[in-house]
């Protein structure tokens, strides 16, 4: 009977991340924190993950590596691609409730493969490197190409390290007080909500702020228009939230599109390479002239971007 108990509740805990059967939201008893708890709520509330029974979430048990493959699909919105086929792994088994899931992320080419033990825990760089891919398959993010000190990144495997910098720089990931990472541990449940609810919340703020297109830091520029005298006025370009003070912004050129109206185009200069600078959102002013007959549009030019995740390294 010990045995059979034991079984069930394996069962329970296997699939109740993500699975079906779903539990209906409620309070869960074993979550002390109000964040946590929060967290939970928001992520079950929509469909991301689900608790083991009404009111257990067991935040402190580890997650596996399909429910973290499905947790990731799910909350990043991953969809099948459309002509192009999957990868039936073998170690995936017909009808499996997180094989759909594992086929989108072979689709998208996040870090998936046969090898996979999916019933046994993952750890947290390889939690970090799944949800750092996926991530990336969104779109394109402004991320402050700066590096972090992480103490034990040394126990690291290469593929993780720009995944883990990423998700600490962008604060979906904390260091303990020692400034270590603990890649080789295996990840809770209750970790991988956290990493996963910031995620989606990255993602979420820079969509609405227009992130994944030509202008990928933040909100349009502003634009004040001065009156120097009757001739001639003076255009102000100002830039918010750029992530630190090592970005400026420059006008590339201006398009008189006819008699009455003119383009201003401006551009993002990106920081010195070399140089290192605080974590301070900033921003940053450029003006130019126009002759005072014509209206203004102020547009960003072409290519205009701050270093995304992928410029990592």
């Amino acid at each position: 009977m010990p045995k059979m108990i034991k079984m069930v509740s394996a069962l329970l805990i296997s699939s109740s991340l993500l699975g079906a059967g779903a539990v209906p939201a409620s309070a869960f008893s074993d979550i002390k924190d109000s964040g946590d708890l929060a967290i939970v709520k928001s992520l079950q509330d929509k469909g991301i993950i689900q608790g083991v029974t009404a009111d257990k979430f067991v935040p402190q048990t580890t997650i596996t590596a399909a429910q973290a493959v499905q947790m990731v699909v799910k909350a990043t919105g991953l969809k099948p691609l459309p002509n192009i086929s999957g990868k039936s792994f073998s170690t995936v088994p017909d009808g499996a409730w997180y094989a759909e899931a594992v086929n989108i992320a072979a689709q998208h080419g996040l870090p998936v493969s046969a090898e996979m033990k999916w019933n046994e825990p993952m750890t947290r760089e390889d939690f970090a490197n799944l949800l750092a891919t996926a991530i990336q398959k969104t779109g394109n993010y402004p991320v402050v190409k700066m590096y972090v000190h992480i103490a034990d990144e040394n126990q690291m495997k290469e593929e993780s390290r720009g995944a883990v910098q990423f998700l600490v720089l962008t604060k979906m990931a904390k260091l303990d007080k020692e400034a270590k990472f603990h890649p080789k541990q295996n990840l809770t449940r209750m970790e991988a909500a956290r990493m996963t609810h910031a995620a989606m919340q990255f993602i979420q703020s820079h969509k609405q702020g227009g992130g994944g297109g030509e202008e990928q830091s933040g909100e349009e520029a502003s634009t004040q228009i001065v009156k120097i005298n009757d001739k001639v006025n003076k255009v102000i370009i100002t830039k918010e939230n750029l992530p630190h003070p090592g970005y400026g912004i420059t006008v590339t050129s201006i398009d008189f599109v006819s008699d009455k109206q003119a383009i201003v185009y401006y551009q993002i200069v990106q920081p010195d390479p070399n140089k290192f600078y605080p974590q301070v959102i900033s921003s940053a002013s450029t003006e130019t002239y126009v002759p005072s007959q014509y209206e203004v549009k102020v547009k960003a030019a072409p290519g205009n971007s701050v270093q995304g995740p992928d410029q990592i390294r």
